[in-house]
């Protein structure tokens, strides 16, 4: 069953549920929303190999009639210290037009709900540092830069 919000529903789909071509749909918006080129092949390929490589899990977003609003992608990561995992809350896209409505709170809001649900310990995520909605919407949530980490990145 998925969270409703504003008359929004989040559920998760794997790779061969009927909706995933939205997700694909909504991912490649998200890479062409950061510069990148729409490849919507490109983009089936690699959101179906990573999930044969990992336990992605794909949050989709729909509003009246089924209309696809809101995608969100999330990851586990190892925990090593605490022989745990936590999740990592990957990718977070509004399509245009459905922005402001709640449809990222109804997204992240289901995110926290399953990772509680499995016992998850920590949800991590990063944003840009001028992306004011998303940090607004995160901080409202409970999320917060942890003192002592610095996030560190090269490009190969």
């Amino acid at each position: 069953m998925g969270a409703v919000t504003r008359q929004v529903v989040v559920r998760t789909l794997a790779v061969d549920e009927p909706g995933f071509g939205d997700v694909v749909r909504l991912v490649d918006d998200y890479r062409v929303h950061y510069g990148a080129p729409s490849d919507l092949d490109g983009t089936e390929r690699w959101l179906r190999g990573t999930a044969s490589r990992a336990q992605v899990r794909c949050y989709l977003a729909t509003a009246s009639a089924e209309v696809a609003v809101g995608v969100a992608l999330v990851f586990p990561s190892p925990m090593t210290v605490r022989l745990d995992e936590l999740w990592v809350l990957r990718d977070l896209y509004v399509a245009r037009g459905h922005r402001g409505q709640g449809v990222g709170r109804a997204l992240v809001t289901r995110v926290l709900d399953d990772a509680r649900a499995a016992g998850v310990p920590r949800i991590s995520l990063q944003t840009e540092s001028d992306n004011d909605a998303a940090r607004g919407l995160y901080r409202s949530l409970g999320f917060i830069a942890p003192d002592g980490v610095v996030a560190l990145s090269t490009a190969l």
